[in-house]
């Protein structure tokens, strides 16, 4: 008897596992991902410590990179299918700012190994750590944008397109920069676009509300807590490297190129913050993104 050709149903209610990496609070791992999915809340640090003392999960969550120094990465990787995940394979990577990830600019920190049990276990997710240090260097402070990506050898494994949380469940990502109290925004941030595919792309930056940013529930560790939004006093625009910033859109045409975020904003006061968000897209559907949290 040959084997079916096509599935016989969802792969969720089939005995198999389904594995993923949030993009946002509550995803249960539906792709395309419908609006912001480099903001993942299962993408964490702990900074300034080795992986051979942190923690097996890390004290506080939306913590940030020490550039120079000894990170260790974590990443929440889930299984909502009714069939165990047992050679789940974990890698983490790191890149230099860009608003969408591909092979050649990512570079691999270390890979985990993990099981997990099906959806009605109570083993269905875990907390996976890098076992490999990570040391940012200091190109934007040591902001490098962060890439998860779980999948099982056997019975789910990694799919295509490889490098695309948007479209991807077995891929979660961190691209967020974010400004600590006293500390003031670089005059610029470089950010790469990534690869085209030979079409053109438009990148845009807009301010946003503090509350449409869940992942700073994480940083404050208090769900339903947000800082207020603060008021502008300047403005926030791209250009290109090294000139002035005085536009909210830009083209791009060739692969590589890069763009520069820059805000004369003042700091915001205690308790407040100013979110930005970078966004790159092509015929209308967003591919990439980057987003600035600046506190207070």
């Amino acid at each position: 008897m040959d084997p079916p050709r096509v599935w016989p149903g969802p792969r969720q209610q089939m005995w198999l596992p389904y594995i993923f990496i949030r993009a946002f609070p509550g995803d249960t791992g539906a792709r395309p991902v419908q609006g912001v999915f480099w903001e993942s809340p299962d993408v964490h640090i702990a900074p300034g410590v080795a992986p051979s003392v942190a923690p097996a999960v890390p004290a506080q969550l939306g913590q940030v990179a020490l550039a120079g120094q000894a990170n260790t990465v974590y990443g929440h990787v889930w299984n909502l299918g009714r069939g165990p995940a047992r050679e789940v394979v974990v890698e983490f990577y790191w890149c230099n700012p860009t608003l969408g990830f591909n092979p050649i600019g990512a570079s691999l920190i270390g890979t985990a190994y993990t099981t997990l049990g099906d959806r009605g276990s109570g083993f269905c997710h875990e907390v996976v750590k890098c076992p490999t240090s990570w040391v940012p260097t200091f190109v934007n402070g040591g902001h490098e944008c962060l890439l998860v990506r779980a999948w099982d050898v056997a019975a789910d494994p990694m799919s295509t397109p490889e490098w695309d949380a948007w479209q991807n469940r077995h891929l979660g990502q961190r691209n967020i920069h974010v400004v600590a109290p006293g500390e003031s925004m670089p005059s610029q941030l470089t950010l790469a676009v990534g690869p085209l595919f030979g079409q053109p792309a438009q990148v845009t930056v807009t301010r946003d509300q503090p509350t449409n940013m869940p992942w700073l529930q994480l940083h404050a560790m208090a769900r339903g807590v947000f800082p207020a939004a603060a008021p502008p006093t300047g403005l926030v625009a791209l250009g290109t490297p090294g000139r002035l910033l005085d536009q909210t859109g830009v083209n791009v045409t060739a692969d590589g190129q890069q763009i520069a975020l820059g805000s004369s904003d003042g700091p915001p006061a205690p308790g407040s913050a100013h979110v930005y968000r970078v966004t790159a897209s092509q015929n209308g559907q967003v591919f990439g993104g980057y987003s600035v949290v600046v506190l207070g």
